[in-house]
């Protein structure tokens, strides 16, 4: 373990210590104490322990020590889920390329509950199975109940293995869908026309997930997901004519109603063109 500059071994200070550098958050202590009891406890032996200790806790010690929190969000009234990372990945464009870490943390006891890896597969099947339990949306509400996640809806879980299997690396897979953690507030459209028990429709064109994604010419389309599978209704972003120039590349965002037949498009291009708003609704 290395020590700071300003410490020895034995507890004596070498020099005036740096007040800012001196002594960890409350929640950085948790951290490091649930970390180390977590790899204490996997041996019994105590020269394997010793060198576990050495090689996951120790080597990385400093690294633990500078990670910052990146994102919190709720799970319920008394747990809070807190991603931690480094700080070159708090503050770049992608932090995907970065090593991750995501606490469980109990308000109430001050304790950290889980720690996991954002590779991991033991937090890609909690949140496979639990999706729901990760937005903080109450479900009390009758139009929250059209939300469609892979613990809900048998056609998004469908979906959500198929592109499991067709990964290339399955660690690369469980980063992917562990970094939308944790959720933003109101994320996710509660409206009707995105319950997959309902429609079906191309995800990379729309989806329930309040994000900018990739605009099109062609109209999205709405398919009926029972007989006669028939096509209900489509949505056209952007100007009715359609773009006159092809090579602007083009994003596009939408805002629903929660529950009426209403719903707004914002187109925008890369080259500072004026952004087209359409308003869409059932005559």
């Amino acid at each position: 373990m290395a020590f700071p500059e300003n410490h020895a071994p034995n507890g004596l200070h070498h020099s005036q210590p740096n007040l800012e550098d001196s002594f960890l958050s409350g929640i950085k202590q948790r951290l490091l104490s649930f970390i180390f009891r977590g790899i204490w406890n996997e041996e019994k032996d105590p020269s394997l322990r010793v060198q576990g200790l050495n090689k996951k806790f120790y080597f990385h010690f400093q690294d633990y020590v500078d990670l910052i929190i990146w994102k919190v969000q709720f799970l319920d009234r008394h747990h809070l889920l807190i991603k931690f990372g480094s700080v070159d990945g708090g503050v770049s464009r992608n932090a995907d390329h970065h090593p991750a870490f995501f606490a469980v943390y109990n308000m109430e006891t001050t304790e950290i509950v889980a720690f996991y890896q954002n590779s991991a597969e033991d937090l890609y099947l909690l949140f496979e199975q639990f999706s729901d339990h990760f937005h903080a949306a109450s479900r009390n509400s009758l139009c929250m109940n059209f939300i469609s996640s892979p613990s809900n809806n048998i056609h998004a879980l469908e979906q959500l293995r198929c592109i499991k299997n067709k990964a290339t690396s399955s660690s690369q897979f469980v980063k992917k869908m562990l970094s939308s953690l944790p959720f933003s507030c109101q994320s996710q459209s509660p409206s009707p026309y995105f319950d997959q028990s309902l429609f079906r429709f191309d995800e990379k064109l729309i989806s329930a997930t309040d994000r900018h994604r990739q605009s099109t010419d062609h109209p999205i389309k709405f398919i009926l997901r029972r007989q006669p599978y028939s096509l209900k209704f489509k949505i056209k972003p952007g100007p009715e004519a359609g773009s006159t120039d092809g090579r602007n590349k083009k994003i596009c965002s939408f805002l629903f109603h929660p529950f009426l037949p209403l719903a707004l498009s914002i187109q925008q291009t890369l080259f500072l063109q004026p952004s087209v708003m359409n308003i869409h609704f059932r005559r």
